[in-house]
C-alpha cells in the first residue's frame, strides 16, 4: 500500500511543479539524439536561463564512486525521518544548475518524508548559453551516464524504493534511471523526453 501512495504522489506532485523551458530527452541512444544539437531550429527554441542563485539551500553535494573509476557528483537532501523511499531527478541540458536543485527542494517539500537526489550527468558542467547546453550534452556518453547512475544505486542501497523524474534530455533519462532500478523501480514521470523504444527492454 505504501509503494502505491508513493507512486501516486510522486505523479501527483510532478503535474503541479513548474519547470524552466527547456530541451529534450535522450531517446534510446544518447548519441543519436545529441544529433539535434547540431540543428540550429532546435537550438534556437531554448531561450538562455536567466541568472539565479539557490539561496539557503536545504541539501549538500555529495560524491559517489563509479565503476569506471571516475567520481559522480549529484546534489542530495535528506529525508528528515530514516526512510527507504528516493526520488531521483534528472536534469535538462544546462546540466545541474540552482534551477533544477530549486525543482528538487520543491519535490522535498511538497512530499514530505522522502530522500530526493539530483543527479549530475555532465560531471560538474553547468551551461549558461545555449552553445555551451549543445556541446555538454553531445559529449554525454551512454557508457558513462549508466555509470553514474548505477554508482546513485550504489549509494541509496539495495531496498530503495525509486521513483524518477527528468526534464527533455532529463525526461528521456529518467526513464532510462527506471528501467536501470529494476524491481527498485515505483515510478517514473518523464517531461515530454523520448521514451524507450525497445518493448523488450521496457
Amino acid at each position: 500500500m505504501k509503494k502505491i501512495i508513493f507512486s501516486i504522489f510522486i505523479i501527483t506532485i510532478s503535474n503541479s511543479l513548474n519547470a524552466q523551458r527547456s530541451c529534450c530527452a535522450k531517446p534510446e541512444s544518447t548519441e543519436t539524439f545529441a544529433m539535434l544539437t547540431q540543428d540550429e531550429n532546435f537550438i534556437a527554441t531554448h531561450l538562455d536561463p536567466k541568472p539565479f542563485t539557490l539561496e539557503n539551500p536545504i541539501g549538500k553535494e555529495i560524491t559517489f564512486k563509479t565503476k569506471d573509476g571516475v567520481n559522480g557528483h549529484a546534489y542530495e537532501i535528506k529525508a528528515k525521518v530514516t526512510t527507504n523511499n528516493y526520488v531521483l531527478v534528472i536534469h535538462e541540458w544546462w546540466g545541474l544548475n540552482d534551477y533544477i536543485k530549486q525543482e528538487s527542494e520543491k519535490i522535498y517539500n511538497s512530499l514530505g518524508n522522502v530522500n530526493v537526489i539530483a543527479i549530475d550527468l555532465y560531471d560538474q558542467k553547468v551551461a549558461i548559453v545555449k552553445d555551451s547546453a549543445a556541446k555538454y550534452m553531445q559529449s554525454v556518453q551512454t557508457a558513462r551516464a549508466e555509470n553514474i547512475i548505477n554508482g546513485v544505486f550504489s549509494h541509496i542501497g539495495k531496498k530503495a524504493n525509486i521513483a524518477t523524474i527528468g526534464w527533455c534530455f532529463g525526461g528521456g533519462w529518467s526513464m532510462q534511471t527506471s528501467l536501470l532500478g529494476g524491481k527498485r523501480s515505483k515510478a517514473c514521470v518523464m517531461y515530454y523526453g523520448m521514451p524507450e523504444e525497445k518493448i523488450e527492454k521496457i
